[in-house]
């Protein structure tokens, strides 16, 4: 007899649902994957359909029990349910639950006028310190704002004010409640004093109790309510925990749990996180702190351009993926002569700069299409690089760099490049679907089968070693980049010329 985790793992780009066992290891044939379709709105709008994304998750659990049934596991059992769920999003829900808004995802830019407002109005160090966020256009308070002074329907409309993990929740398990890895990563949530924050609350006009409980991961004894129960009748024994934001969860999947060890994930967007069991842990200028659970927190830096550039790049540009790749492998750093800001979506860390946008400088006639597909996947391996330096002194020698997500799994010249873009070793994982595995395993823990993730150790692949004399390019590079960047702001104030 094995006891088995369901593992939800509900992203921007896609829902996916497998199975895995004890050792980390996905039940074959259990994945089910449903795409997410973005909606992009004038002004910078980047919305989801809560039913489509309702949809998905219903398809793909459907997918994967369908999978279960047909295996033969007499005596074997699913006991527990883990879900990694995107970080940041904002949905309003009438007082019987209904969804009144659309899904906001992080990548939704039109409350950067808001941002702004909010940062005039309030101390902006004092909640960064407080919530671990700064004050911007991905996070849930300007969102708020924006909703209240520019759509009225929907803020009238709204009674609660949740995440899609909360709305998850409610459907599934009848409660509405968030769970601390939710809230951390709000930009509302006083870390410290583990609750909503006030001020902030205040300044966009929400109260308390316009917002869900909140609590730890395990802490509630979630069940199915009757009406899945019935449709899965295997899921109904089974322990529910809170969904649990899906960079944390990508760490623990990834393989990246130890104190000296980094996740570098390149997905739709990408980030470079580091967990800790520290009480209190210093944070670096440009970075952000969320939580896991209650003894766990996740430290780093987000990108906003990471899968979507290089989707950019073969789409607008035309360039054929394989021709790209060898470009990327055969290359010299900086041999287009090109200076890229790959901030087509806009900006996070590490400096957070309302209304960024992507440049380039140094076109000629001969540049061509691969000199800027080149340029804008090097631009953002300097960026990492950044992101890696401003982590190194909260870590533990010997330091490990773990790359995860389909981008460097797929991409040996991307990984190159980021290896000697950062001067450091990067090491990849063998994880396809780490995210999931992550939430399984967190799912395992809470309910006993193993003593704690650590104890069941990722697969790696390859590992790529950096080149000194191509750090020193890249590095150059940087500084070049970091002119760019300055030229385009207006007078230091983080904000971007028309």
């Amino acid at each position: 007899m094995a006891d088995y985790a369901l593992a939800l793992d509900v992203g921007t780009s896609s829902v996916r649902a497998s199975l895995f066992n004890a050792e980390g290891r996905c039940l074959e044939g259990s994945a089910h994957q449903a795409a997410n379709r973005l909606i992009h709105q004038p002004g910078g709008g980047a919305e989801a359909d809560p039913e489509e994304l309702w949809r998905g998750v219903v398809g793909c659990l459907d997918g994967v029990l369908a999978a279960w049934r047909r295996l033969p596991r007499v005596g074997d059992r699913i006991v527990t349910v883990g879900i990694a769920c995107f970080w940041h999003s904002l949905i309003g829900l009438d007082s019987s639950g209904r969804p009144t808004t659309p899904v906001l995802t992080w990548a939704d830019q039109r409350a950067t006028t808001s941002a702004r407002t909010l940062a005039h109005a309030l101390d902006g160090n004092a909640v960064w310190r407080r919530t671990g966020c700064r004050i911007h256009c991905s996070y849930v308070p300007a969102k708020l704002l924006w909703i209240r002074q520019h759509r009225d329907d929907w803020w009238c409309g709204s009674r609660y004010w949740v995440s899609f993990a909360e709305l998850l929740t409610l459907r599934l398990n009848g409660e509405l409640v968030a769970s601390l890895s939710s809230a951390s990563a709000s930009g509302l949530f006083d870390q410290g004093r583990c609750r909503w924050d006030g001020e902030i609350a205040a300044a966009v006009g929400v109260q308390e109790d316009h917002l869900p409980p909140v609590t730890d991961l395990a802490t509630l004894p979630l069940r199915l309510i009757p009406e899945w129960a019935q449709r899965w009748p295997e899921l109904q024994g089974a322990r529910w925990l809170l969904p649990a934001g899906d960079g944390a969860c990508n760490n623990l999947g990834a393989g990246a749990v130890g104190p000296g060890d980094l996740a570098l994930m390149i997905g739709t967007s990408g980030a470079v996180r580091f967990l800790h069991r520290e009480r209190e842990i210093p944070l670096p200028e440009g970075l952000w702190r969320y939580r896991l659970d209650q003894a766990r927190g996740v430290v780093g830096g987000a990108l906003s351009n990471g899968g979507n550039l290089h989707r950019w790049i073969l789409e607008t540009l035309r360039v054929a993926p394989r021709e790209l790749e060898d470009r990327l492998i055969r290359g010299t750093p900086g041999v287009h002569g090109l200076c890229f800001l790959p901030l087509l979506a806009g900006e996070r860390s590490m400096g957070w700069s309302d209304g960024a946008y992507g440049a380039v400088l140094g076109l000629r006639e001969t540049t061509t299409a691969y000199d800027l597909g080149q340029a804008a996947l090097e631009a953002v391996a300097i960026q990492f690089a950044g992101i890696v330096e401003a982590l190194e002194p909260l870590l533990r020698s010997p330091v490990r760099i773990v790359g995860t997500g389909g981008a460097i799994v797929h991409s040996p010249g991307w990984t190159r490049i980021l290896a000697d873009a950062i001067g450091q070793p990067l090491v990849r994982s063998a994880e396809p679907e780490a995210t999931s595995r992550g939430a399984a395993l967190l799912a395992l823990e809470a309910e006993g089968v193993i003593p704690d993730v650590s104890s069941v150790p990722a697969e790696m692949l390859d590992q790529t070693l950096p080149d000194d004399h191509r750090h020193r390019l890249y590095e150059r590079a940087k500084r070049q980049t970091r002119a760019l960047y300055d030229l385009l702001q207006m007078g230091g104030e983080g904000r971007f010329t028309p």
